[in-house]
């Protein structure tokens, strides 16, 4: 079954306030937000052991490390992530597909089967830690190996602007937190016996995993007590009151319906209002990931009854939390994922895309214009915002799907006395306030699970901020546009280094053909430069006194940092050319470098 909510996984991400004091900076409304890499994107770090990857910026004249964090990922059998003995809705061990996830040695997931930094990886710093572009006689930060440096560049998408990191290869004494911890995410489960663990003991079938988790912020606390179960929310910024205004984070299959929900889906049977569900046991359940890194926390899972493959993630930053939802399920109807808030919130302002002006949060009804597909599907998002004396808490919500005509919509119910026949509450205080959230309204929700042809692919995005009191509509809009145009960011190798800016390196890859008297003759030359810089027109030679002209040459155009290529010299042998080999000298020269090795083949 399920419910369902998508979080972010991305490349680039948003600006901090780090970003203000210097000419051309990214605005400083974006602060909090953070630069998401791949592996890929970050070549000239590939293959370093990421305890050994540290990050700077330039700030008042001088070098200031940053922290960064590398979070591993890799491809599995997703049956791997429940034992084998897991056969209901999980199916047999034969029974799978391929999936790629965060690595996690004390989950299933396990340890990357690459333990130095890949091209699937993610690279994570706080745009808020970039700075100006550091000057050319910077040099490089003490205990940082120059060789290595790349320089991320991160540009605005929306106001312009641009700011700077610079990361390199630790030589050993730095910490890639620079003694930072933006996010505190404790996750502890209360029922494991002496000595047990997340791996080995967890209940993965048929039964509930009590919880006592939090994650603590500067900005906000979360408390979560299973695996799709949230009870308690805090936000803590500017002069908010800090009181916690949650009842439940709920996820239901329809309306009005208690026998899928976020209480089924984490086993917990007994303790929601529903008495039928009371003898039912047909639940499976798992972690892929729990990290608690210096940048960010990573919180994700799965298990929804008939939907074990569906997939819950939660990227906590320092101000906010991206929230993901992977639908992997069979045929449903509606389905829907909202905040349930508690008595303590009533006296805030409910507002969404659809309603700037909002309506007090007090347990009476409210007719509302109903967001559609339009605001939320094919790159739109919408956003829901609850603010008052207690903080404010805004929600930007967005779908990914390929299924034709989807039908979304947001949920919105307020009343201290929820009695009709679509007001349903499974669950926590019975009453329904402020309750906000995402709908998939159907009427059916086609096949989402991979193991059977046809599938379809579904994800809904919700990045949830957590403000000071005084937000308002004008503050949601400004974080959708956020979301919806993210950072970019590319990078380069640094100019920065204790090592050659260019090293070239000669070779002649292949078996060499007999050169023939009066004849062409082509050499394959193989250029490799282990410099930090890119050697631009490399001028590759092939010389001899054998030879026309005495050889000949030709240019490459680029040999990038740290990489190679492979020219073709076509030189003619003198007809008269004396002895049984063909003496030749191979050079190659870029930007006052110069390379050589010597070559002789037989002469006929």
């Amino acid at each position: 079954m399920l419910a369902r909510t998508l979080a972010v996984i991305g490349l680039a991400a948003a600006i901090s306030t780090g970003l203000t004091g210097f000419a051309g900076a990214a605005p400083a409304d974006r602060s909090g937000d953070a630069v998401v890499l791949k592996g890929s994107d970050l070549g000239g770090l590939l293959g370093t052991a990421p305890d050994k990857i540290v990050g700077f910026k330039w700030s008042g004249g001088q070098w200031a490390q940053i922290p960064v964090q590398v979070d591993e990922r890799h491809t599995i059998n997703a049956r791997q992530l429940y034992p084998d003995d897991a056969n209901g809705y999980v199916g047999p061990t034969t029974k799978g597909f391929q999936l790629e996830v965060y690595a996690d040695a004390k989950t299933r997931s396990g340890v990357d089967e690459d333990a130095s930094f890949d091209a699937d990886d993610e690279f994570t710093f706080m745009a808020g830690d970039s700075g100006p572009k550091a000057p050319a006689s910077a040099g490089v930060p003490e205990g940082a190996n120059g060789g290595s440096g790349v320089k991320v560049d991160v540009s605005d998408t929306l106001g312009g602007g641009h700011a700077y990191v610079y990361l390199f290869k630790s030589t050993g004494g730095l910490d890639p937190s620079a003694g930072m911890d933006y996010v505190d995410y404790d996750f502890k489960l209360t029922n494991l016996p002496a000595g047990g663990s997340l791996l080995n003991d967890y209940g993965y079938i048929h039964s509930t995993n009590p919880e006592d988790s939090t994650v603590k912020t500067k900005d906000y606390e979360l408390h979560s007590t299973d695996r799709w179960m949230e009870d308690e929310l805090k936000v803590k910024t500017g002069d908010s009151t800090g009181v916690d205004i949650l009842d439940r984070e709920v996820a239901q299959a329809t309306l009005f319906y208690c026998g899928r929900t976020e209480y089924t889906f984490s086993g917990h049977w007994l303790d929601d209002n529903y008495p039928a569900n009371d003898g039912d046991t047909d639940d499976e359940g798992t972690y892929v990931a729990t990290i608690d890194g210096p940048v960010r926390a990573i919180r994700s899972y799965m298990g929804s009854n008939s939907g074990p493959y569906t997939q819950r993630e939660h990227i906590y930053y320092a101000d906010h939390e991206v929230n993901t939802i992977f639908l992997r399920v069979h045929p449903m109807l509606d389905l829907y994922s909202w905040t349930d808030y508690a008595p303590s919130a009533i006296g805030m302002t409910y507002r969404d895309s659809k309603n700037l002006d909002g309506v007090t949060v007090d347990g009476d009804p409210d007719t509302l214009t109903p967001t559609t597909s339009a605001d939320v599907a094919g790159g739109a998002y919408a956003w829901q915002q609850l603010s008052g004396p207690q903080g404010t808490v805004s929600s930007v919500v967005g779908a990914v799907t390929n299924i034709p005509d989807a039908n979304f919509g947001n949920y919105y119910l307020d009343t201290d006395t929820p009695s009709g026949a679509m007001e349903t509450q499974c669950g926590g205080d019975g009453k329904s306030i402020g309750a906000s959230g995402f709908g998939i309204l159907g009427p059916t929700t086609p096949n989402t699970d991979p193991r059977t042809d046809p599938f379809n692919d579904l994800t809904v995005k919700r990045v949830r901020y957590f403000g000071p009191p005084s937000d308002g509509a004008t503050q949601a809009e400004t974080y959708k546009e956020r979301v919806a145009k993210p950072l970019a960011a590319s990078s380069s190798a640094s100019p920065f280094s204790n090592g050659p800016a260019v090293k070239l390196k000669v070779s002649l890859p292949g078996k060499k053909a007999k050169a023939h008297r009066g004849k062409a003759y082509k050499v394959r030359v193989r250029v490799a430069n282990s410099g930090k810089l890119a050697a631009k027109k490399v001028k590759v030679c092939v010389r001899g006194a054998a030879l026309k002209r005495r050889g000949a040459c030709r240019v490459v155009a680029v040999v990038p940092s740290r990489k190679a290529r492979v020219a073709v010299v076509k030189v003619r042998v003198k007809a008269n050319a004396k002895g049984r080999k063909l003496r030749l000298t191979v050079t190659a020269q870029a930007q006052k470098v110069k390379a050589a090795k010597r070559l002789n083949v037989r002469l006929k």
